[in-house]
């Protein structure tokens, strides 16, 4: 049960992160010209849509875990991979040809933290199971 909390917790960093990252960055370094974020909608509503699904796992985790949810976990987690994985190689690519280390460093921390809430969740189930 203890791995399904971290599983949860996992998730809901994720979200966080997500959220941070639409507040602060994508929204905050364009509030004088929120034109510019709206002829670019794709980044933005992949993190938004991110921090509410990944809150809604985590939370899900955290107050009913049960084998339904760690399979929404589980393809949650495919999901995000190919979501947020594209961003990461692009962020590193666009780092090794001179550009700036942050958009790596969000981008991976992001990917990461919702893998891992699907691979924890994934294997508490299945040591769970094994238990039985």
């Amino acid at each position: 049960m203890s791995g399904l909390r971290l599983a949860g917790a996992l998730w809901i960093m994720a979200g966080v992160t997500c959220a941070g990252l639409l507040s602060f960055v994508l929204i905050g370094e364009r509030l004088n010209d929120l034109g510019a974020l709206l002829a670019n909608l794709a980044l933005p509503a992949r993190v938004l849509g991110g921090a509410l699904v990944a809150f809604l796992i985590g939370s899900l985790l955290l107050t009913r875990p049960g084998p339904n949810v760690v399979r929404w976990s589980s393809l949650v987690g495919v999901a995000w991979l190919i979501a947020f994985g594209p961003l990461v190689v692009t962020a590193v690519a666009a780092a090794l040809g001179g550009s700036e280390v942050g958009p790596v460093i969000s981008s991976s921390l992001i990917t990461s933290l919702g893998i891992a809430g699907a691979v924890v969740g994934y294997w508490s189930r299945m040591a769970a199971r094994r238990l039985k």
